[in-house]
Formats: C-alpha cells, structure tokens, sequence
C-alpha cells in the first residue's frame, strides 16, 4: 500500500459509504482509501474479513456497511444479526488498537419524545433497531472507538435505490404508498 496509512471504508456500494469513497481524496489525500462492497467482501465470513484484515492493514476502519433495511430485517432477524451485530463485533475487535467509526441510526429510539441527546435511553421497536443496539454496544466496549447516529440519509447511491428521498421517489414512481412516521 506504499507509504501511505490505508483506512478501510466497509459498505461502500451505499450511500454514505461510496460517498466517503468519493470525497476521501479530497479531504484525505495522505491516506490510502479502500472501498469495500458485498461483492468485494462478505463481512459475515471471518476468515475472509481476517485475512482482508492481514493484507491490508488498516490504521483506521469507517464501518457503514449493514442491512439497513427496517422490512428486510423484520423478515429475516438472524440475517440482521450477523450482518449487523455479528459482523460488526468482530470487526471491532480486530480494530483494536486502531480508530474505529461505526455508523448506526436514530431509530434506537422509539420516537416517543424526540430531541435525543447521546445520553438518552434507547428503546429500540423493530429488529434493524435492535441489531444496531447491540452492535453500538459491542463497538463501545473500546472507549477508543466511535458511534454515529444518523437519520433520514439522502442523497445519490450507486444503484439509485439507497437514500430517503430515492426510496420516496421509487415508491411514486411504482404508484406506491408510503407507511412514514412523525
């Protein structure tokens, strides 16, 4: 990887992944930025992660890969457990000693009161929450590493099909409703 220190980018055929992907060289031109997708690597098979791992040595590991959809998730909960807890635990621990950034949602909480601080209770109601409460948990047990809630991402993916308001307009576009919330 020459001189350069290498940081891995997991989820990188979503939209906050590629997104990082694309502007890494710009904000980052000292680093070595390496994208990986579920095509590149399969995060649930740790053999593969581990030997990735060995490679390509990173000095910093941004986690934004998950099953992120909440339905998916409902629909196959053990599915969501290894690609979000599962896999993300493991990955942690072999970021031990470097920085480690895992993205997760704000829908670990029930909604009830909004206004959250980072202190606030979680109270997850579906299984996509769930698996992002228990991943944030495996990742804070390094004091060193970082969880980020986000909400509502939008934005342009790579297939067109990942962010809010892409989904909003795949639903108009198939003359589809939408179940939002408040």
């Amino acid at each position: 990887m020459g001189s350069k220190p290498v940081a891995i980018i997991s989820g990188a055929g979503g939209l906050i992944g590629s997104h990082v992907v694309r502007v890494a060289p710009v904000h980052a031109p000292d680093w070595h930025v390496v994208g990986l997708t579920r095509r590149d690597l399969d995060l649930t098979d740790q053999a593969a992660v581990r030997q990735t791992w060995c490679e390509l040595s990173p000095q910093l590991f941004i986690h934004c890969a998950a099953l992120s959809k909440p339905v998916q998730c409902q629909e196959d909960p053990d599915l969501a457990f290894a690609q979000n807890v599962t896999a993300t635990a493991f990955l942690a621990n072999l970021a031990e000693d470097i920085p480690f950034v895992f993205l997760s949602t704000d829908q670990v909480f029930d909604g009830r009161e909004g206004w959250y601080d980072e202190a606030a209770p979680v109270n997850p109601i579906t299984v996509y929450a769930e698996t992002k409460v228990a991943a944030e948990r495996a990742v804070l047990e390094n004091p060193t590493h970082t969880v980020i809630r986000t909400s509502l991402n939008a934005g342009r993916s790579p297939r067109g099909d990942r962010a809010f308001n892409e989904e909003m307009r795949l639903a108009w576009q198939a003359n589809r409703t939408l179940r939002l919330f408040t």
